[in-house]
């Protein structure tokens, strides 16, 4: 009796009403492009120098925090050879179930989601990102604007144990090394398990 009369009053306003029976689907926050794009302001909010980050780093950088398990491996090798590299780590002794992302590619050795320039282009149009450089001498770099810095100190505390990652390299990353790092600790597994997802 509810539900017809739910039913009536909707079909008197006019509006088309469509119900499925089916399983809903769930979205992970990993789908969620307003997600993803939060986590890169949080990588420019914290390694933000003034020449700002390439896309290739923020690739890699999202990369490890989407799939922690890799993070402690990276701290390692980065910090080779360094004395407080114990310190370092010593809060990333995680056991993390590895996460196959199948929006995750291989491009130019580095982890590329197929959704990133979607992420760029939303925080562009948003103001809270300046890109400079060119395009056509590869050298793009990726900033936060003024509006980006501060709405980045109004999100910063939603994502803790990005923020603890990512202070360990203080205000700026070697991209070189980064990039380096990156493209050897992901097994050739992971790409082939993505390759098998196109198929």
């Amino acid at each position: 009796m509810r539900l017809k009369r739910f039913v009536d009053l909707l079909s008197s306003k006019e509006l088309v009403t469509n119900i499925s029976l089916d399983r809903p689907n769930y979205v992970q926050p990993e789908d969620r492009i307003l997600y993803r794009a939060h986590r890169i302001i949080i990588i420019l909010g914290i390694l933000n120098t003034k020449n700002g980050l390439s896309k290739d780093v923020i690739a890699c950088l999202d990369f490890l925090l989407r799939n922690v398990g890799y993070q402690k491996k990276f701290i390692l090798e980065y910090f080779k050879g360094k004395k407080n590299i114990i310190k370092k780590i010593n809060g990333f002794a995680l056991h993390v179930d590895q996460e196959f992302d199948f929006n995750v590619v291989q491009y130019r050795s580095v982890p590329w989601d197929l959704r990133f320039n979607d992420m760029f282009l939303f925080l562009y149009v948003r103001a809270l990102i300046d890109i400079t450089g060119s395009n056509e001498k590869k050298n793009l770099r990726i900033h936060l604007s003024e509006q980006g810095k501060e709405y980045y100190n109004k999100i910063r505390e939603i994502f803790p144990s990005e923020i603890n990652f990512l202070e360990l390299f203080g205000s700026r990353i070697s991209e070189k090394t980064a990039i380096t790092i990156i493209t050897e600790i992901i097994p050739k597994s992971y790409w082939r398990q993505n390759e098998e997802s196109d198929n």
